[in-house]
């Protein structure tokens, strides 16, 4: 039984000339430094995701709500209707 060794050469091929297209292209500065920004822009992006400042964060706010915020008052005041409104639908059931 024969492999077929052509297809493994010609992958490591491309991958060499893919490999050499990008150095000789990353060899000047100017293309560099738009690399470096591109990956900057994306990593910013990325961050801006997962952590969200302090400022927007809803859970520094939790529990004490301002005197002077009616809609935060009266929410507090009510409660949590989820936890009653699940506990009557599974004795319903």
């Amino acid at each position: 039984m024969e492999r077929n060794q052509g297809g493994v050469s010609s992958g490591l091929g491309y991958m060499l000339l893919g490999a050499g297209a990008a150095a000789w292209w990353l060899s000047k500065e100017e293309n560099r430094s738009k690399l470096d920004n591109l990956m900057n822009m994306a990593k910013e992006k990325m961050n801006m995701d997962v952590q969200p400042s302090k400022e927007e964060f809803p859970v520094l706010k939790a529990g004490h709500p301002h005197p002077d915020d009616i809609a935060d008052n009266k929410m507090v005041s009510e409660g949590s209707q989820f936890g009653v409104k699940y506990y009557n639908e599974k004795e319903q059931q």
